[in-house]
């Protein structure tokens, strides 16, 4: 079996193809609700679990040690990236700079190498090969959706020359971590919003209005460390009616509160037997829009009667909103999936992305993703063999490929990967 992962694939871009004749070797996608912030490493340690993360991404705030990571150098480590062990193929680090320079060339380098690296394997008798492309996603960052849809056709005919080879008889599940936007992105300059609110941008918390704000990547999520619940409240209240946000999160003891235009609402969770459940309760207003949907749930035996319901019954009734099963991917997001706990996140509205100033000299984005909306947070997943359950999280899609396919991941060295004798 071939584990095909991508990165920064939206189910839109998929589904448009398929209808149009395209990746007809797989059955019909599955809507994928990815978790939040809808970053790699999360996703993808969620799907292997092996979480939870160090960080949001290799640039992140370590509160033990009280300081600002050195992002640069943990990412060349890919001290971030746990489960990059279980697959056989990943771009090498120098080269995802260039990928967002040179897009499509990366992306046909990354065709032809990963080709050798599934041929290598199955001549090697390996019966699970799992395969990491990093390159869609700088398709996704760089390129129009026409100009994405025209190099995933390549992939199409990628998989087919693949299956051609081998009469049909290998397995192929294909997915992504997240989605993309697509709306051309300008920079939100988050550390100068909170400085000008009185707050103070530092590496280390020393003492009140003090917050650390880590910049790695172009996203349209940001997180804030604050040193006390008063400089956070001063937080909150800073991105408050910021038109450049649609939403702010923020941790208050076990519980996640969370703000948009439409009102304020406080998230819980709890332990049900083997699982976690989740209750939306609105303090005024109802941000996310819930305010049908629970009593429809209850109703239908999904929710109990205190409110609380399970992770799938919020995807399966949620799966189309603005933010997709958004209940249990905050309180996820904040407390559960990543060592890094920030007191502070914050979706960025449509357009608008924060982040490394040094990169966003270099770039100019088509797209962008992090942030809890529907644009980035809903990705596809698929099948050679059977249509898979639709809509579905992350983390239940990882459970349902292991029982229908049987597959155990098992970790093993990543080939390393060697730059093109043509340069590519």
């Amino acid at each position: 079996m071939l584990v095909l992962l991508l990165d920064g694939v939206a189910f839109e871009r998929i589904e448009h193809l398929w209808r149009q004749g395209y990746f007809r070797m797989f059955h019909r996608p599955a809507r994928v609700i990815s978790v939040f912030p809808t970053l790699t490493d999360p996703a993808y340690d969620a799907f292997f679990r092996c979480g939870p993360t160090p960080g949001y991404e290799a640039g992140y705030f370590d509160r033990a040690a009280n300081r600002l990571t050195g992002a640069f150098r943990l990412y060349l480590r890919g001290a971030n990236e746990k489960w990059v062990r279980f697959t056989d193929y990943r771009i090498g680090f120098f080269e995802d700079a260039i990928m967002y320079l040179f897009p499509r060339r990366t992306f046909r380098s990354e065709l032809r190498r990963t080709r050798r690296v599934v041929d290598d394997c199955l001549a090697r008798g390996r019966p699970e090969v799992v395969i990491y492309i990093l390159s869609t996603d700088g398709l996704g960052h760089m390129l129009t959706c026409p100009k994405i849809d025209e190099m995933l056709t390549e992939l199409d005919r990628w998989v087919a020359h693949l299956l051609d080879e081998r009469d049909g008889e290998l397995e192929i599940v294909m997915l992504a971590d997240h989605g993309i936007s697509t709306t051309p992105t300008k920079r939100f300059r988050l550390r100068r919003r909170l400085r000008r609110a009185g707050l103070r941008t530092v590496k280390r918390l020393a003492r009140p209005g003090d917050v650390a704000v880590p910049t790695f990547g172009l996203l349209d999520f940001a997180r804030v460390h604050t040193y006390d619940d008063a400089t956070r409240d001063q937080v909150v209240e800073a991105l408050a009616g910021c038109p450049q946000v649609e939403l702010v999160a923020w941790r208050a003891g076990e519980r996640v509160g969370l703000l948009t235009d439409g009102g304020q609402a406080q998230i819980a969770a709890r332990q049900d037997g083997d699982r976690l459940v989740y209750r939306y309760q609105a303090v005024c207003g109802d941000p996310l829009g819930l305010e049908g949907v629970c009593p429809a749930m209850q109703a239908a035996g999904a929710m109990d009667d205190e409110g609380f319901a399970g992770s799938a019954a919020w995807v399966a009734r949620t799966a189309e909103h603005d933010f997709p099963a958004a209940v249990p991917r905050l309180w996820d997001g904040m407390c559960r999936l990543s060592a890094e706990q920030p007191d502070v996140a914050v979706s960025l509205a449509d357009g608008w992305y924060t982040g490394s100033g040094l990169l966003s000299y270099f770039v100019q984005m088509q797209g962008t993703h992090g942030g809890l909306h529907r644009r980035a947070g809903e990705t596809f997943a698929m099948s050679t063999s059977s249509e898979l359950p639709t809509p579905i999280g992350l983390e239940e899609l990882s459970l349902v490929i292991r029982r229908r396919h049987r597959w155990q991941p098992g970790e093993r060295g990543r080939v390393p990967d060697r730059p093109e004798k043509n340069g590519d």
